[in-house]
């Protein structure tokens, strides 16, 4: 087991032998290419030298930044927490390693004299010392692996604790979405059920149940969900059905309730349940039809192909299914509706399976929501998709999302603005290579208006995400909170009907009909659908600040500190208390507050600070942080011109003058 691998650039091999000759003259074993002997191959001795060895250290140059082989060694050190770098030369690092710390080196010529050195060197000893490669060490010593894709998954079913995605676009009123007519059809889904299932239009809804894993290999979850995502969203383009949507589905994984119930529950009249098996060179997939109202299968079907037909495969499920439905949802109409035909490859997918692969486990990381290194090796997925097949327009799309999340996080100025950058970027060459991929459309209209703050560049490419995409409940989501955001009310709340009757088990959408109730100043409203979304998830975040803004502007303001005080996050809970503080005339706890969330959240709390001032009633201080805000491209803006919290700043000239400057009018 070499103590160093040396991932560099074959050109800068002459820069690496300084750095190989010093390591190995301090007593470390180091690999590097030049020691491969005749006759090895040349893959599988890299591989194993790069997964045994306790540091790897990646020479960043112009060369080794655009070198794919590079890029995956420096990937995989990163998963394993192996990973110390330096910079050799002058350069722009891939995105995701922006954010970790790198050794300026650029001017190190050997000498093991060099102070720069000497603190590079001391760095990979505390690195080996500290035995973190294959896993992570718990207070009594014991290693604990890394969690696996099936752990990560799974703990967003039960965890949706705030990370900084929630922030993008969150500020004081989050995901706005509807008003009274999602209110009126929440409570029609708790009365009437059954009378909802007995109409001709709800003979249309499925539900694809996540299917089950039979590899005997639980790391293999990722492929058995994500093919049933496939298969759900090959369903969704089809506008005879109504497919339930993936949250709402994803709730039902371990089966432990009947079919019947299960479809009760979901408010179909269809369940699509099935299970995977991957192994070798074959994928083998059994589907099965289930009748709603009775239980009993309408149809089933076992599918093996070579695993590089898992394409053919997902389609051909989707053109049965789509087949036996519409035949049935037809009987019903005095016209029969299109069936979708089996495509090879579904709008922005793609034929290589490896991409296919690294789509589905970036996808799976990124929706377990738990943020930070999560979010940076979704990343890696999606950019080692994109090295596969480089026109995968899916893989550009999610890696748009992701690129836009980990722009809110706290990076230096300049990895950030690269973030946004090649967040727009990437949703823009979705759109190229699939100009009919709804979920293109959709990532691309986020990055625009969450990161780019740009209203009117957003709005068309929103317009081309709900053409494409009626039926997938996430575009229709996302349409229906950016209606909401700019004012269009009864968009958001049509959009919004639609969508709810596909995921009506999801606890995010009780606090989006909250949100939209605060938004509109409908207090009372907000209150008992904030309360449910907590009920159903406790430890959903920002859900117990939307409630105390309501209870705030209600008056009640003693209820009101309870609800912040429960918040989780603070970026939230802090300028909550700071307004009440100062309101009961305990001016120093208010500015105690303030000061808190300033040196907690610094820049990325300018949108929050400004909050502050509004409600303190100091409309230039609330101004000069939302220019700032502005410059500096703060997410929260994108909740600027429904904010209850600025009702009393919208006569000032500087806030028409920012709201015009974003496109909101």
């Amino acid at each position: 087991m070499p103590d160093i691998f040396l991932s560099y650039n074959r050109e800068d091999q002459a820069k690496a032998r300084l750095f190989a000759d010093a390591f190995s003259a301090e007593g470390f074993h180091v690999w590097w290419d030049t020691t491969l002997r005749a006759g090895e191959a040349y893959d599988e001795v890299t591989e194993r030298a790069l997964r045994e060895a306790g540091a790897v250290v990646v020479l960043w140059s112009k060369k080794s930044v655009a070198s794919r082989w590079v890029r995956a060694e420096a990937t995989v050190a990163h998963r394993q927490k192996t990973l110390v770098p330096a910079m050799i030369e002058a350069c722009e690092r891939p995105i995701m390693f922006e954010l970790t710390q790198t050794a300026e080196l650029g001017h190190w010529t050997g000498d093991r004299a060099d102070p720069a050195w000497r603190s590079f060197l001391g760095d990979v000893r505390q690195h080996l010392a500290s035995g973190s490669h294959g896993g992570q060490s718990n207070s009594s010593g014991a290693t604990r692996e890394a969690p696996s894709i099936q752990e990560v998954y799974l703990a967003a079913k039960s965890n949706q604790s705030l990370n900084r995605r929630t922030l993008i676009g969150s500020g004081a009123a989050g995901i706005g979405l509807i008003g009274t007519g999602l209110i009126w059809w929440l409570n029609r889904q708790d009365q009437s059920r059954g009378a909802m299932r007995s109409t001709g239009s709800a003979d249309n809804r499925v539900a694809v149940l996540p299917f089950l894993n039979l590899s005997g290999d639980p790391k293999q979850d990722y492929f058995a969900d994500g093919l049933s995502a496939e298969v759900r969203a090959e369903l969704a383009r089809n506008s005879a059905l109504q497919v339930a949507a993936q949250t709402s589905s994803s709730a039902f994984k371990d089966r432990a309730q009947t079919a019947k119930e299960m479809a009760e529950k979901l408010g179909v009249a269809y369940l699509l349940d099935g299970n995977a098996r991957k192994a070798d060179s074959l994928v083998r997939v059994n589907a099965e039809l289930i009748d709603g109202k009775t239980g009993f299968s309408l149809w089933t079907q076992t599918f093996e192909r070579p695993i590089d037909n898992v394409f053919a495969v997902q389609s051909e499920i989707a053109a049965s299914v789509t087949t036996a439905l519409v035949d049935r949802v037809a009987q019903q109409a005095s016209n029969k509706a299109p069936i979708a035909k089996a495509n090879s490859t579904s709008p922005g997918g793609t034929q290589k399976v490896a991409a296919f692969e690294h789509k589905l486990k970036g996808r799976a990381l990124f929706e377990s929501a738990l943020g930070g290194q999560t979010d940076l090796d979704a990343l890696a997925e999606f950019e080692a998709a994109l090295a596969v097949d480089p026109n995968y327009a899916a893989a550009h799309a999610w890696r748009s999302r992701t690129l836009s999340v980990l722009y809110g996080q706290s990076v230096s100025s300049n990895a950030a603005e690269k973030m946004r950058l090649e967040a727009i970027a990437a949703g823009r060459k979705a759109v190229a290579i699939a100009p009919d991929f709804a979920d293109g459309y959709s990532a691309l209209g986020f990055s625009l208006f969450n990161v780019g703050l740009d209203v009117k560049a957003a709005n068309p490419v929103f317009e081309q995400s709900i053409k494409y995409g009626r039926g997938d409940g996430d575009v229709l989501t996302g349409f229906a909170v950016f209606c909401a955001r700019t004012g269009r009310a009864g968009e958001a709340t049509a959009t919004i009907a639609r969508a709810t009757t596909l995921d009506p088990l999801n606890p995010t959408l009780f606090r989006s009909a909250g949100t939209i109730a605060l938004l509109a100043r409908r207090y009372d409203e907000a209150l008992p659908l904030l309360e449910r979304a907590l009920n159903m998830n406790p430890k959903m975040s920002v859900a117990h600040s939307f409630r105390g803004t309501a209870l705030l502007l209600l008056g009640r303001e003693a209820e009101a500190r309870k609800a912040f005080e429960a918040e989780p996050n603070r970026v939230f809970a802090l300028p909550g208390l700071a307004i009440l503080d100062q309101l009961s005339g305990q001016k120093a706890a208010a500015q105690a507050n303030l000061d808190k969330l300033i040196r907690e959240a610094g820049d990325s709390g300018l949108y929050q600070q400004a909050q502050v001032f509004a409600m303190w009633g100091e409309m230039d201080r609330a101004v000069l942080q939302l220019e700032r805000a502005y410059q500096v491209k703060d997410a929260g803006l994108a909740n600027l011109f429904t904010d209850p919290l600025f009702d009393k700043l919208k006569g000032k000239a500087a806030y028409q003058r920012l709201v015009k400057a974003m496109g909101f009018v």
